[in-house]
């Protein structure tokens, strides 16, 4: 009975290292579960509700914070990776809830300026507009690139079994494009008349030049668009009756813009340079709200500014280089004929 336990005994370690060398054998090829965790950017906020992200976005930068305010990790990427839409960017970080603070379109870009050098705190991430300054007060002259903010908290969760754990982050577009078009009305006075690039001048007077990390407005100090970008244009019509104008000639102005608030009230002025005088005062974000719609009516005016970026319009002007108000305003394609509004 002796010798029949001990054999029992023998036979029984003899399993369980089997066992155990089974158990390394089955498992050694097998890696450990890793999970990644990645950032998809959306751009989305946009008039047409599509995601033009990869297609207009040229950089990006995102911080990571802890819930107390910590940075945890800073990235950033650009060039052609951002144009292929299956991008994600990948974040070494735990799982855990986090603060991200997103600003596209900052890479060699130095007319936006960050809040800090080295941010360490969501409020080092502000972004404001280079400024000068000269004799006749503060000015941008620079044109602006695409700018674009996204805050939000994600969460990054840990599957079960490792693989990948995504986030998005929204993104909202801070930056327009104002052209503006100067036409002589169909009057005998102007026909044929042509307008030169040094007859007049454009400005917009803001106050919008710094947005917190949430893109929420910091300060209101006031300056002045400058420098806009000016062509003459002309078009030519084969009418047969006598006395009509067969060419229009104009001259069209563009300038971008840093972003419009409805709060606001950012002033067109157009300058007729002869003899200094101000041809146009218009309270720029007044108008362009008027021409939200029937359709687009419920849509907030913040939100509708935010969402389109790119406004034209068209004055006309009668033989002696004065807008002829009669002719209302063109605002992409809606007319609008301003009220005697007698503080513009």
């Amino acid at each position: 009975m002796k010798k029949f336990r001990i054999l029992c005994l023998v036979s029984a370690a003899a399993v369980l290292l089997m066992s155990a060398l089974s158990c390394e054998t089955i498992y050694d090829d097998i890696a450990p579960c890793v999970t990644e965790y990645r950032v998809k950017f959306k751009y989305e906020y946009n008039i047409k509700d599509v995601d033009a992200f990869h297609k207009e976005v040229e950089s990006v930068d995102l911080w990571l914070f802890s819930t107390d305010g910590r940075l945890v990790w800073h990235g950033s990427e650009s060039g052609e990776v951002l144009r292929n839409e299956d991008y994600r960017m990948t974040v070494p970080v735990e799982p855990g809830v986090y603060d991200a603070v997103v600003w596209g379109g900052l890479k060699d870009r130095p007319v936006y300026v960050l809040g800090a050098d080295k941010p360490e705190s969501l409020n080092d991430l502000s972004v404001s507009l280079k400024t000068e300054s000269d004799v006749d007060g503060t000015y941008l002259g620079e044109d602006l690139t695409g700018l674009y903010n996204g805050f939000s908290r994600v969460v990054f969760e840990e599957p079960e079994f490792g693989g990948f754990s995504d986030v998005a982050v929204e993104l909202k577009k801070n930056t327009n494009v104002i052209r503006v078009m100067l036409q002589y009305y169909r009057s005998e006075n102007a026909s044929g008349k042509v307008m030169s690039p040094g007859d007049f001048d454009f400005f917009i007077e803001d106050s919008v030049s710094e947005m917190n990390y949430d893109n929420s407005i910091a300060g209101s100090s006031p300056f002045t668009y400058r420098w806009w970008m000016k062509n003459s244009v002309s078009a030519g019509f084969d009418f047969e009756e006598p006395g009509t104008i067969t060419q229009v000639n104009g001259l069209l102005a563009e300038r971008t813009v840093g972003r419009l608030m409805a709060d606001r009230q950012p002033v067109l002025k157009v300058r007729r340079n002869v003899d200094g005088v101000e041809i146009i005062r218009l309270p720029l974000v007044k108008y362009l709200l008027m021409i939200k719609g029937e359709y687009r009516k419920k849509m907030g005016d913040q939100e509708f500014l935010d969402r389109l970026d790119e406004y034209n319009l068209t004055f006309f002007l009668d033989g002696d280089d004065k807008w002829y108000m009669a002719a209302g305003i063109h605002i992409n394609s809606w007319v609008i004929v301003p009220e005697q509004d007698t503080d513009f």
